[in-house]
């Protein structure tokens, strides 16, 4: 079998992109890594590629690239291959569904809760692909005594930039109330749907059921909008509670002012120096953004692929793809992420046995080769 791999920008998706080639390649699939086209003069030569004999097509999230995602439908219908979409972020955000056609596209995505929100009303049945490490990059190794932080490692951004979103909570009246009464309710248990507080919120608001507000092309931005910024606050107010002396972040500049000079260590290259990171971490936090709903993080993965302890916000999916009781420690609000702070710090030995745990749960089941088995089940059923 041969597939045509086209490969995205960004931080880590190139790294995704390359293991996937990887753990496909161990399984006697032919590939050609390729650059997603982004010019005229691309497309033609990606046509001309295209046309011989590939029996399927695979990318991440679109693409990523504006000029080519407006064209992949026009390309699918003109093709006739299969096209393998791997969502690592939200599917909407990239015009997904109406973006494909249906007869050519075999969609997965990483998180649980939008995968069931979109086959209620899509024409392509979506599945659910988790994240996964891969154990060529994420592995246990010595650190030295510079490399050691006692208090905790956050990796990430403080918030996925969105100008829209941001207009819309900088000019709408009572938008920060709005979203601060939001928090508070939130902030009490994670475990609740944060989408449903705020259609309720603005359910409320409006004095409108709630199923005639989604309706509304505005009250849709508005939701988007006040989930995006209760998703931001939640983020930096647990990093910013849990991190003790000896820990650090790693991320964009606006941490500097979020949690001090004292633990902020500026950006971090995705791949050896972050392994390194881990491996001299007491723990690794994990608080999920706005743009995840239930799914779970790739810093959850390659932490635990290290043997690493995780602190990790709760979501369903670690009754499906961990043990929660004896691998991640889980927490429900900002205070309970504090005490598996202490749980962790009290008991290093402890800490580390559920990671090492946790460690072997992804090995057996959570590789980037376990991830590529299941694209080639759903490609093959495809194809039948």
């Amino acid at each position: 079998m041969r597939i045509l791999a086209l490969r995205a920008n960004g931080f880590v998706l190139p790294f995704i992109h390359a293991s996937l080639v990887k753990a496909f390649q161990s399984l006697n699939i032919e590939v050609l890594d390729i650059p997603v086209p982004n010019s005229s003069d691309n497309f033609r030569s990606f046509l001309e590629t295209a046309e011989k004999g590939y029996q399927a097509i695979f990318t991440l999230d679109l693409g990523g690239d504006p000029a080519f995602m407006k064209n992949i439908k026009a390309l699918q219908i003109s093709l006739k291959v299969p096209w393998i979409i791997w969502f690592v972020d939200d599917p909407l955000g990239y015009g997904f569904p109406g973006a494909c056609e249906p007869d050519w596209t075999i969609p997965f995505c990483w998180d649980r809760e939008i995968v069931q929100e979109i086959f209620s009303w899509s024409r392509m049945p979506m599945v659910h692909l988790p994240l996964a490490a891969d154990p060529s990059i994420f592995f246990p190794e010595e650190t030295d005594s510079s490399c050691l932080y006692s208090g905790g490692v956050f990796v990430g951004s403080t918030a996925h930039p969105n100008e829209i979103l941001d207009r819309v909570a900088r000019t709408t009246p009572e938008f920060r109330k709005d979203t601060a009464a939001v928090w508070e309710t939130y902030r009490q248990d994670f475990r609740q749907s944060l989408h449903s507080l705020v259609w309720t919120r603005l359910a409320q608001k409006a004095n409108q059921p709630i199923d005639w507000i989604r309706l509304d092309p505005l009250g849709r931005l508005w939701a988007q909008a006040c989930v995006y910024e209760v998703g931001v606050r939640k983020r930096r107010e647990v990093v910013s509670g849990v991190l003790k002396l000896g820990g650090c972040v790693f991320g964009d500049e606006g941490w500097r002012n979020i949690v001090g000079e004292g633990f902020y260590r500026g950006w971090i290259a995705y791949g050896d120096a972050l392994r390194k990171v881990y491996n001299g971490s007491t723990f690794i936090l994990d608080v999920r953004q706005p743009q995840a709903r239930t799914g779970l993080t790739q810093r959850i993965f390659d932490a635990s692929a290290c043997g690493i302890p995780v602190l990790a916000e709760w979501s369903p999916e670690f009754e499906i793809l961990f043990d929660p009781g004896d691998e991640p420690l889980c927490f429900y609000n900002p205070d309970g992420a504090v005490e598996m702070r202490e749980l962790c710090l009290r008991d290093p030995k402890g800490a580390r046995k559920r990671g090492e745990k946790a460690r072997q749960r992804v090995l057996a089941h959570h590789t980037y080769r376990n991830r590529a088995v299941r694209i080639l089940q759903a490609l093959g059923e495809f194809r039948r």
